[in-house]
């Protein structure tokens, strides 16, 4: 496996709402001034609107193609690919700079890889988890996966790691609506 360097963050679907006109603007921004959804056509665009959002990740190269090439990695090589979960640990902290609760909890992370990367995606997920990410891990940015956990009202829940093409979330919904985007079926047993 590559280093992981681009990890793009995804945040829960915006329910269609036509009292709420926002909702057609859901990726509108995403991806800054890069290329139209960041070179995902809008049939992609379309596919993802009710699974998960692109967050705006405020850098270049998630704006110029990054994103189709790791969807397009998997989806050419996706019977390769597992769906199943792992429990991590983490800091209950909400990393505020007055918090002094370092009690270490357990949650549940969904992941899709490729089978043979499993023990290395475990272990570099575990380490985003403690909160080890661009600082420690050498990610462009932050992959958050740490906040995500310690609270529940935090706005991303997924990810896609663009370098090798894996991905994993928090919120089940969205883990298993992915797979059933991919094709792909998950033993809950697993």
């Amino acid at each position: 496996m590559k280093h992981s360097y681009l990890i793009q963050r995804l945040t829960k679907p915006w329910k269609d709402n036509p009292e709420n006109p926002l909702h057609k603007l859901a990726n509108a921004f995403a991806f800054g001034g890069g290329l139209m959804n960041g070179g995902l056509s809008k049939e992609a665009m379309d596919l993802f609107k009710d699974v998960f959002r692109f967050d705006y990740m405020g850098s270049s190269e998630f704006e110029w193609g990054a994103v189709p090439e790791a969807f397009n990695m998997i989806a050419k090589s996706i019977k390769d690919y597992i769906p199943y979960r792992i429990a991590v640990e983490y800091h209950k902290e909400k990393y505020s700079w007055n918090s002094n609760d370092k009690t270490l909890c357990r949650k549940d992370v969904y992941i899709i890889c490729k089978k043979e990367w499993k023990e290395e995606v475990n272990k570099r997920i575990k380490a985003y988890a403690m909160g080890k990410d661009y600082d420690k891990m050498g990610t462009k940015e932050g992959v958050q996966l740490s906040y995500s956990l310690a609270d529940e009202k935090d706005r991303v829940k997924g990810w896609i790691e663009l370098d090798n093409g894996y991905m994993f979330f928090v919120d089940n919904e969205m883990f298993l609506k992915t797979c059933n985007l991919f094709g792909l079926e998950y033993n809950t047993e697993l």
